[in-house]
Order: structure tokens, then sequence, then C-alpha cells
């Protein structure tokens, strides 16, 4: 099943045993982008991403980029994560 998790900048959700921080949502090269780092006990790695991109977690399912919305005006910058865990 599916699972929905709006973040902004600065927030770390786990999913399973893998920790997702969300260092930096906004545009790159003229599209939406979000920089993500991805912490489990054995490994780290950082990795910038569109909508649409999934990339696999470790051991825990898949983590896929839902939507990106760049900051406008007083509005922070957000974006919608899709996790679905292995089964």
């Amino acid at each position: 099943m599916e699972q929905l998790v709006t973040v902004k900048q600065g927030m770390q959700p786990r999913f399973g045993n893998v920790l997702v921080g969300i260092v930096k949502i906004g545009v790159a090269e003229g599209a939406p982008a979000i920089q993500l780092w991805i912490r489990t006990a054995g490994q780290e790695r950082k990795q910038a991403f569109r909508e649409g991109q999934s990339t696999p977690l470790p051991g825990t399912g898949t983590l896929r980029i839902d939507s990106i919305t760049p900051a406008q005006g007083d509005a922070a910058a957000t974006a919608t994560l899709a996790y679905t865990g292995s089964e």
C-alpha cells in the first residue's frame, strides 16, 4: 500500500529503517527538483530527483517523488513523497 507524505525542506521522515533528509526543494535547470539525503545504517547518499522519479530504499521499499511545489511568495516549498514498502 502506498503512503503519501508531504515534506518541507529540513524535515527528516523515516521510512522503515531508512532516514530521508529533505536537503533542498526548488528549481534546477528550469524544472522543479528535490535533493534528498538517504541514510541507512550501512550507507549514505545525496541525490537529486524530479517529479515522477523513484529510488529504492535499501531493505524497506521504494520512494517516488509524487509532486514538487517550489516556494512562491511567503509559501514555503513542499513536496509529496509516495512510499511503498516491500512485502
